[in-house]
């Protein structure tokens, strides 16, 4: 009898612990990249931002810093892009609307591109098409690994692990041409199970080289106005 209550009350113990401590408990990381592909195949708008954090990638000879984008799904942008041209950073104006393509350099009006001059600009409304972008490509992720609990902000989130081919990464940004598999790191809402963070880190860089890029995402389903800009 002894015995039976001294376990009962230790089984008692350990769940008013992991009560009183919250958070999330492990989840099945290829489930998590179900849950995670499936939440973003919902949005409607959402902002967000990349960091070049390692290596370079050039676009139009610009090396790529950073760029911020609103997006209302599926194919309008706003995004400013950090680049830098030798010794010289400066912004990239973009906005991607109605089919159209808009660029504004520093100390310019806008002007609209067209063929292949607007073909070379990153859109990053691509990363959350249905049918090549997030919500397509996460839950194909190999080896799948569970890293823990993580907080983005003060948002509880599963952090998960799992490799992409570069063809998959190029399907979601055809800037990111890599010679080699990419290893990411997500980070996916307990709740909501909608991607806060990723970086993605491979053989993208210039010339085949390791680069390294951290998506920060937010602002989900939040409203969102882009318009075409004024043309002289």
């Amino acid at each position: 009898m002894r015995t039976r209550l001294a376990s009962f009350c230790a089984g008692a113990v350990v769940v008013v612990v992991l009560a009183a401590c919250g958070g999330l408990q492990p989840e099945d990381p290829a489930q998590a990249l179900r849950e995670g592909g499936a939440a973003m195949a919902k949005l409607k708008t959402v902002s967000a931002t990349l960091t070049f954090t390692k290596g370079t990638v050039t676009f139009q000879t610009f090396t790529l810093v950073k760029a911020a984008a609103r997006l209302r799904l599926p194919t309008d942008s706003d995004t400013t892009y950090t680049v830098r041209k030798q010794d010289v950073q400066f912004a990239l104006e973009v906005i991607i609307t109605g089919g159209h393509v808009y660029l504004r350099p520093p100390f310019s009006s806008y002007s609209e591109l067209t063929g292949a001059d607007a073909g070379l600009i990153p859109d990053l409304a691509k990363l959350f098409e249905v049918q090549g972008g997030l919500p397509a490509i996460i839950p194909a992720g190999v080896s799948p690994k569970y890293l823990g609990a993580d907080k983005v902000g003060d948002v509880d989130s599963h952090k998960v692990e799992a490799t992409f081919t570069a063809s998959q990464i190029h399907s979601m940004l055809p800037q990111l041409n890599s010679s080699g598999d990419v290893d990411a790191v997500l980070w996916i809402g307990g709740s909501d199970h909608l991607i806060r963070k990723a970086v993605l880190s491979g053989l993208f860089g210039d010339n085949g080289t390791a680069s390294s890029v951290e998506v920060d995402l937010s602002g989900f389903n939040a409203a969102v106005t882009i318009s075409p800009p004024p043309v002289p």
